[in-house]
């Protein structure tokens, strides 16, 4: 059986993002993930970047955290830059554009 894994990257434990906290530092890589298959998959918008859809529910049951801090988390990201979401209303998912971060490697 093949494990997989979620990757972390090591630019999170940096000085720019000193700040950031651990359930924020996850959904991020939970979220770097899902752009990765959006990428395989060919999610793209029409300026050929990949687009995101992760739902305050599925932070909910992937981190078993509350609809408050689900907000939370995504609204530290975007404080961070990490993340940009546009709102699509009539009860859709937001688009989640997942940034680069910051290396200082």
């Amino acid at each position: 059986m093949k494990s997989k894994f979620i990757k972390l990257p090591k630019a999170l434990f940096d000085d720019a993002y000193i700040d950031l906290s651990c359930g924020a530092k996850l959904l991020y890589s939970l979220l770097l993930d899902r752009r990765m298959l959006s990428e395989q998959n060919s999610m793209t918008d029409s300026n050929g970047r990949a687009i995101v859809y992760f739902t305050n529910n599925e932070v909910c049951q992937k981190l078993k955290c509350s609809h408050d801090k689900a907000t939370k988390l995504f609204r530290e990201l975007e404080r961070f830059k990490l993340i940009h979401r546009l709102r699509q209303g009539k009860g859709k998912p937001d688009i989640i554009y997942v940034d680069n971060f910051i290396d200082s490697e």
